[in-house]
């Protein structure tokens, strides 16, 4: 817990600077992930948090993670998580599906969008 608040922390301080040329998508999505880790777990063995655990999720259809109590909303949306509707997603939660209960507000550039979703694709692919 303390290593995530710190890491939030730092978030605060370094701010864009973390995005500096020389850093690949991955390196700045993992970076960018930071706003995302209190609320959503990547690796295999975590359970999920406030929200769902990402593992597995890219590519599948919406609200399917076992166990986890997904708003009405979003288990009617018929998305499937793609490029295009997780950029949506990342940008506007409630603006993609009223009534969803993921509440984020983004502060994210697109280059940041960008590279959390190729971080996100490192790390949650089954395996």
């Amino acid at each position: 817990m303390i290593d995530r608040f710190l890491c939030a922390v730092l978030m605060g301080l370094i701010g864009s600077s973390a995005f500096a040329a020389g850093a690949n998508d991955v390196q700045r999505g993992r970076i960018a992930f930071l706003r995302c880790a209190a609320c959503h777990a990547i690796q295999a063995d975590e359970p999920g948090k406030v929200g769902p655990n990402l593992r597995g999720t890219l590519g599948k259809v919406a609200a399917q993670v076992p166990g986890f109590a997904y708003s009405e909303a979003l288990r009617k949306a018929g998305l499937t998580w793609d490029d295009a509707t997780l950029k949506r997603w990342v940008h506007d939660p409630a603006s993609l599906v009223p009534g969803t209960s993921m509440t984020y507000v983004n502060t994210l550039t697109e280059t940041e969008t960008k590279a959390l979703l190729a971080f996100l694709k490192s790390q949650t692919t089954a395996r």
